[in-house]
């Protein structure tokens, strides 16, 4: 059984411990740093903002990485229109050059700094973070209603009460990548909130929110990618936040998979996780129906790590995929490999559909055919 927390509270105690392990629809914690000694939080501590878009012909993703010791930015932009016309008429995969179809950029700022000082709250009111130079840019901002103006159209979207706006804004020549967006995060719109514990002293505290209505204005070497406002019933894009907090072990391992699209009309999202801390009271693995999370317990990712690109399967022993595993077919892969020297990450983002059945927690199946991604990450941070 798994542990839903759903009442307020803090996540650390005096000595900097997780004081409870689960998982919720929102963040009921107070995310407490302070609590930790200056060590850990100046060397150990990890904190990022993630926000990414996905569509039926793209993946764009920009985020801001506080290491404690150093800080990293990243924008990428990934085309796999092609790709995935290829895949739907069971056509081969034709190899084509990285810069046809992926747009990137990395920023590594000054060893030692200050850092991002990121807020220990996922969508408090003001400046998250900012970062400008000549050729890169990147600022995050979140608007709470209370601050909005009473005739701001925008303080009620998608019938769903919403009361919070992240703006986020970015700039990169390298990457030819421009964007002013904005992901619009209801306070009725469930995520899955993790309060993971990671041997005896650490922590992970992470938010991964997807379906996110998405609007604004998205440019790759000068060519608009939105195709439609926040409100647009033709908009197939949707955003996803993923909200990280937390001490690792210096090796860490994981894999997240998430999916987005629309079954019969209604937006339908999935996300999966695995390979690191304490997950016998909760798990990563929910599926999302139009903002509501069904909540999946255990589930078996299989994949040849020699061949990433080979079909992966999804297997829940209790159930819930119906009959058969889910199948994730690839059909595009970024791979980065950073050495920072301090900081090593080896990165592979891989596109595909996934592909089976669901039992929502009333019972009902639900077909699918979505497009996704599955995140294999080795890191020595």
């Amino acid at each position: 059984n798994q542990i839903e927390i759903k009442e307020n509270g803090e996540l650390l105690d005096e000595n900097g411990i997780l004081k409870i392990k689960g998982w919720s629809r929102q963040p009921y914690l107070k995310y407490n740093p302070e609590q930790l000694s200056k060590f850990r939080k100046s060397f150990r501590l990890k904190e990022w903002n993630y926000y990414s878009i996905g569509s039926n012909s793209f993946y764009f993703a920009v985020v801001a990485i506080d290491l404690g010791y150093a800080c990293i930015y990243q924008c990428f932009f990934i085309d796999f229109e092609k790709d995935y016309k290829n895949l739907n008429e069971n056509q081969p995969q034709q190899p084509s050059e990285p810069s046809d179809y992926i747009m990137d950029e990395i920023r590594f700022a000054t060893p030692f700094s200050k850092g991002l000082c990121l807020p220990s709250d996922s969508c408090e009111h003001g400046c998250h973070t900012k970062y400008d130079s000549n050729n890169f840019s990147i600022e995050f901002n979140s608007i709470c209603s209370e601050h909005l103006n009473k005739d701001d159209e925008s303080s009620d979207s998608n019938n769903n009460n919403s009361k919070i706006k992240h703006h986020i804004k970015f700039y990169s020549k390298k990457g030819q990548l421009e964007g002013d967006i904005v992901f619009d995060l209801s306070p009725t719109r469930e995520s899955i909130v993790l309060m993971t514990p990671i041997g005896k002293e650490n922590f992970y505290y992470n938010r991964k929110t997807n379906l996110i209505p998405v609007g604004g204005s998205l440019k790759v070497k000068g060519v608009e990618q939105l195709n439609g406002d926040i409100n647009s019933i033709a908009n197939d894009c949707f955003g996803i936040m993923d909200w990280g907090r937390g001490i690792w072990e210096y090796n860490s391992f994981w894999l997240w998979s998430s999916a987005w699209g629309k079954v019969d009309g209604i937006p339908v999202g999935l996300n999966f996780g695995s390979g690191f801390g304490d997950l016998s009271t909760h798990t990563e693995n929910g599926v999302n129906v139009n903002g509501i999370v069904h909540k999946l317990g255990h589930v078996d990712i299989e994949y040849n790590e020699s061949n990433l690109m080979e079909p992966w399967k999804f297997i829940c022993k209790h159930g819930r995929f119906g009959e058969q595993p889910l199948i994730f077919t690839p059909f595009k892969k970024k791979y980065d490999n950073n050495d920072f020297t301090v900081f090593i990450s080896s990165f592979h983002q891989i596109l595909g559909t996934f592909t089976g059945e669901i039992i929502l927690d009333d019972g009902s199946r639900l077909k699918i055919n979505l497009i996704g991604f599955s995140e294999v990450h080795k890191a020595r941070w």
